[in-house]
């Protein structure tokens, strides 16, 4: 539930551009029918044809968010680890910006695909990407937020790992930081359950995920997956 409200919550801002863009194309129209003006052909096409691409646009985000939402079984699918993450991004990259948060993307070409659920992997890369958000805004607003995930592959493993240089972790809690309910936020700030639920989802395709952090340095999480062999 956590990462279906932060899903939304990006998802809200994503479709805030595709209706302002309908609301200014409605608009022209009634304005210029008010005043009995006529329309260009050529102006009043392109309007239409660009009032749809952001419909179209808007009803691939509704559906990417009930895709989402579909309860998923832990079944297996050939995936490329970078199409979860990339949709992940899709939707908080406006987000993460509003925060004032440096992205450094670097994705490998031509991975092997793993077996896992597309849906699930992004529920787990949500969880990483938003701590990761909140242990930047946590240190403070003086210095230069950066968030970077790179992907590769390694020892017939495909490999991510989202880093920051946030906050960090407590040095007395890190061992224990996929346990249920166990927070290093504020009260109230989060339910303590999305690394444990990540945790639950990297094992349940076989995966491993492993954590690396220094406070007031930052956090690295490395998630690994088997590489299908071909």
């Amino acid at each position: 539930m956590s990462a279906l409200g932060t899903m939304a919550s990006g998802i809200a801002h994503e479709l805030n551009q595709p209706l302002n863009v309908i609301r200014i194309g409605t608009d022209f129209f009634i304005k210029m029918i008010d005043r009995n003006e006529d329309i260009k052909k050529e102006t009043f096409r392109t309007m239409a044809e660009e009032m749809s691409k952001y419909v179209d646009r808007a009803s691939a985000i509704i559906n990417h968010m009930r895709d989402f939402a579909r309860v998923s079984d832990a079944t297996c699918a050939e995936v490329n680890i970078n199409k979860p993450i990339e949709d992940v991004f899709q939707v908080l990259n406006h987000q993460l910006i509003l925060h004032q948060i440096h992205i450094e993307l670097d994705f490998a070409e031509n991975l092997p695909p793993i077996l896992a659920d597309h849906n699930r992997l992004e529920q787990v890369f949500i969880n990483l990407i938003t701590n990761a958000r909140d242990a930047l805004d946590a240190r403070g607003k003086t210095w230069k937020k950066i968030l970077k995930v790179r992907t590769f592959a390694e020892n017939k493993h495909v490999v991510a790992i989202v880093s920051d240089n946030g906050k960090g972790i407590p040095a007395d809690v890190i061992d224990n930081i996929f346990e249920p309910f166990l927070t290093t936020k504020e009260i109230g700030a989060g339910t303590g359950l999305g690394l444990s639920i990540s945790y639950e989802i990297v094992k349940d395709y076989d995966g491993e995920i492993f954590v690396e952090s220094k406070e007031d340095v930052g956090t690295s999480f490395k998630v690994s997956f088997p590489a299908i062999s071909e």
